[in-house]
């Protein structure tokens, strides 16, 4: 089983530089998460390669007759500072209806940034934690059972 995570990188007067990691033992998890917090690298948006694909109405310019296809899921994780949070949208492999959740902590008190997502208020936990949850996520296939989660509307943990 393994993860692709795909991050930027940001250098002094460049624009972000895409990067496409795959994550296939916890090490590999540890040492991503360890890049995550460095303060040059972005946010990261992660997909389970065991996960299933949903077909799109947009033509696969290699294959006339087909059509591209896109993850059933997405994870986005970001560390800022000693703390960091996720987000999981879409079928998580607990049950039939697609959800769009995220971690649950301490703080901030107020809505923070990670990619391109607003999370909600208490949505960041301990990097150890987040650790913990993306090994889960590369073991399972399923979003981590591992923290607390909560909806953008309720910050009331899952």
């Amino acid at each position: 089983m393994t993860i692709q995570a795909q991050y930027w990188v940001h250098a002094p007067d460049q624009p972000p530089a895409e990067h496409v990691a795959t994550l296939a033992t916890p090490e590999q998890v540890r040492e991503f998460v360890t890049l995550l917090s460095r303060s040059q690298i972005s946010d990261a948006i992660l997909t389970h390669t065991r996960r299933p694909r949903i077909e799109t109405l947009i033509p696969d310019e290699d294959d006339p007759e087909a059509f591209l296809t896109v993850p059933d899921h997405s994870l986005i994780v970001g560390i800022h500072g000693e703390h960091g949070a996720l987000s999981y949208q879409g079928n998580d492999g607990h049950g039939i209806d697609p959800v769009h959740l995220y971690s649950h902590g301490n703080g901030p008190e107020m809505a923070a940034l990670y990619e391109t997502d607003e999370f909600p208020p208490h949505c960041e936990v301990e990097i150890d934690t987040i650790t913990e949850a993306l090994v889960a996520f590369l073991q399972t296939a399923k979003r981590p059972v591992t923290l607390a989660w909560q909806s953008a509307y309720d910050s009331a943990p899952q």
